[in-house]
C-alpha cells in the first residue's frame, strides 16, 4: 500500500505539473498570436480564405489559420451520411473507395475547394472518372485505384499504404511508375485521415488494421502477383499483418518500404499514450494545416496509436508472438530522418534477413542516404545494399539529408517537388519569426529537421521530395525483376 500511494502521488504530481504547463503554453500561444499579427498583419488576406480560394491561394493565410483553426476540425455529418467507411459489408475494392470518397466529402471542410495540382495520376483519374481538368481536393486525397486497359489486363497489383497524418496523394508520383510497368495500382485511405487532423482525437488502430486487412486480402482475391508497399506508419500496418499471418500467401511476391516506422525518434513518444488521457490534453501542434494532402496540426492521440502499432512489430515481445516471414524487402530509409529511429528500423531488417532463405535474401535491397560506414555490420552480408554518392551538379548536392517524408515525392511533383510552392516549416511552429523566415525568404536550405540543420544560417525547410528519387526507380526495377513471376521490364502498352 505504501508504494501504491508513492505512485500514486507521483501520478498526481505528474499530472498536476501538466495542467500547469498547458496554462503557461496557453498563455505563451495567446501572446505568440499578438507578435504574429504585429508581425504579419491582422488582416492578413482575408479575402482568400472565402469560397473563391484555392489551396494555393491559401498558403499565406497561416496565421489567420493557425488562429481559427478553420481546416483543423471535421465538418459535422448528419446522421443520414455516412461518416466512416463499413468494412465489415464491402463487396468490392471499388465499392470502398465509393464509401472512403464519400466519407472525404462528407467531413473534409474544404473536399470541394478547386485544387490546380495536376499530376499524371490525377489525370488518368479524371478520364477514368469523368472529372474535370482541375481537381479538388477530395479528389486528391481520396483512395484510387489506376486499371491496367482492356487490351493490356495485367494479374498483378501493388497495394499502396500511406503514413500518419498523411493521405493516398503521397504515392502520386510512385504509382506512375508501378503503372507503366504493367500493375495495378491501388491506395489505402487509412481511417482517420484526408478530412481534418481532429478525425484523429479519437481513432484506433484497430481501425487502421481493419483498413489493412480488408485491403490486401481483397487485392489477393483480386490478383495473382501481389506487391504490398508502405511509407512509414503504413509499413508498419503491413509488418503487423504479413508477421501475423502463419503462413503467407505465396501471391504476395514482396515488400516496398519508405521510412518505415518501428520506433520514433523522440524517446518521450510513449508519453503520449498517458498524456492523451488527461482531459483538455488533445494537441501537440496546433498548426495551420495549409497542406490539403497531408496534416499539419497533431493529437497525442494520434502519437499514442501509431506507438501501439510499433510495438506490434519490434522488440522481443512481438517477435516472440509473430512470425518473420521468408519474403524479400525493398527498403529506402534515411539515417538523417528525425521522426523514426532509422537504426531501430535497421535492425528489425536485419532480423528479418536473417530467417530468410537464401534465395529470397538475395533479392532483398536496401537504400540508405547516409554514411556507410554508420551501417550495422552484418547488414551488408544479407540483402544488397545501395548507398547513393552525390555529385557537386546533382540536385542533391544542396540537399541536407534526406527527410523522413521525402522518399516517395519525385523532385517534379507539382506540391511538394522543386518547383512546388508549398513548404513544410512547422518545425518553427513556435517562434514566428523564422516560421515567417521559412515561408517567405527566397534564401532558404532543404533537409531534415536536424538539430545542426536548425541552427545554420538560413532557414530550414523540411525536403518534401527526394533528390535521388530516379536512382530509386532503378534500383526498384532491378528488385521487381528479380522477385516478379512474369517479365515487369516492358511498359505497358499505352
Amino acid at each position: 500500500m505504501r508504494y501504491l500511494n508513492k505512485y500514486a502521488l507521483l501520478l498526481l504530481c505528474l499530472i498536476a505539473a501538466l495542467l500547469f504547463f498547458k496554462t503557461v503554453i496557453e498563455s505563451s500561444d495567446n501572446q505568440q498570436a499578438e507578435i504574429n499579427a504585429n508581425l504579419y498583419g491582422k488582416d492578413q488576406d482575408k479575402n482568400q480564405t472565402k469560397d473563391t480560394a484555392t489551396c494555393l491561394s491559401i498558403n499565406n493565410d497561416y496565421v489567420e489559420l493557425i488562429k481559427s483553426g478553420k481546416y483543423r476540425f471535421t465538418t459535422e455529418v448528419k446522421s443520414n451520411k455516412l461518416a466512416v467507411v463499413d468494412f465489415t459489408h464491402l463487396d468490392s475494392y471499388q465499392q470502398y473507395i465509393a464509401q472512403a470518397t464519400e466519407v472525404i466529402n462528407n467531413k473534409n471542410p474544404r473536399a470541394n475547394m478547386p485544387c490546380p495540382i495536376i499530376t499524371d495520376t490525377y489525370v488518368q483519374l479524371a478520364q477514368q472518372n469523368n472529372w474535370a481538368s482541375t481537381p479538388t481536393v477530395g479528389q486528391l486525397v481520396a483512395p484510387y485505384e489506376l486499371t491496367q486497359p482492356v487490351h493490356n489486363k495485367s494479374s498483378k497489383a501493388v497495394l499502396l499504404i500511406h503514413g500518419l497524418t498523411d493521405s493516398p496523394y503521397g504515392f502520386h508520383d510512385i504509382s506512375q511508375y508501378f503503372y507503366k510497368k504493367g500493375f495495378t495500382v491501388r491506395t489505402v485511405l487509412l481511417p482517420g485521415h484526408a478530412t481534418a487532423p481532429s478525425d484523429l482525437l479519437d481513432v484506433e488502430f484497430i481501425q487502421w488494421q481493419q483498413a489493412t486487412k480488408f485491403a490486401i486480402e481483397q487485392t489477393l482475391a483480386d490478383f495473382d502477383e501481389v506487391y504490398l508497399g508502405g511509407l512509414s506508419t503504413g509499413q508498419a500496418l503491413i509488418f503487423d499483418y504479413v508477421m501475423s499471418q502463419p503462413s503467407i500467401d505465396n501471391k504476395i511476391k514482396g515488400l516496398f518500404m519508405w521510412s518505415p516506422a518501428s520506433k520514433a525518434k523522440n524517446d518521450l513518444a510513449w508519453l503520449a499514450q498517458y498524456v492523451d488521457r488527461i482531459p483538455s490534453f488533445d494537441w501537440i501542434d496546433l498548426d495551420a494545416d495549409i497542406d490539403f494532402a497531408k496534416y499539419e496540426s497533431f493529437t497525442y492521440n494520434a502519437g499514442a496509436q501509431v506507438y501501439d502499432v510499433m510495438n506490434l512489430i519490434v522488440g522481443r515481445e512481438a517477435l516472440d508472438k509473430k512470425r518473420l516471414q521468408d519474403l524479400p524487402v525493398f527498403v529506402v530509409v534515411s539515417e538523417y530522418d528525425q521522426t523514426i529511429d532509422t537504426m531501430h528500423t535497421l535492425h528489425l531488417i536485419q532480423d528479418w534477413q536473417q530467417v530468410s532463405s537464401q534465395n529470397k535474401m538475395q533479392k532483398s535491397v536496401l537504400i540508405y542516404y547516409g554514411e556507410a560506414e554508420n551501417l550495422p555490420k552484418e547488414l551488408p552480408k544479407l540483402m544488397t545494399v545501395i548507398v547513393p554518392e552525390c555529385s557537386a551538379e546533382s540536385l542533391c548536392s544542396d540537399i541536407f539529408g534526406v527527410s523522413h517524408i521525402a522518399t516517395t515525392n519525385s523532385p517534379d511533383n507539382p506540391h511538394y517537388g522543386v518547383n512546388g510552392e508549398y513548404r513544410n516549416c512547422g518545425h518553427y511552429l513556435k517562434d514566428a519569426i523564422k516560421y515567417k523566415e521559412c515561408k517567405h525568404n527566397e534564401q532558404v536550405i532543404k533537409g531534415e529537421v536536424t538539430e545542426l540543420n536548425l541552427l545554420r544560417e538560413f532557414p530550414m525547410q523540411r525536403l518534401t521530395y527526394n533528390p535521388y528519387y530516379q536512382e530509386m526507380l532503378e534500383s526498384m526495377g532491378a528488385f521487381l525483376k528479380a522477385t516478379s513471376l512474369v517479365n515487369t521490364t516492358a511498359e505497358a502498352t499505352e
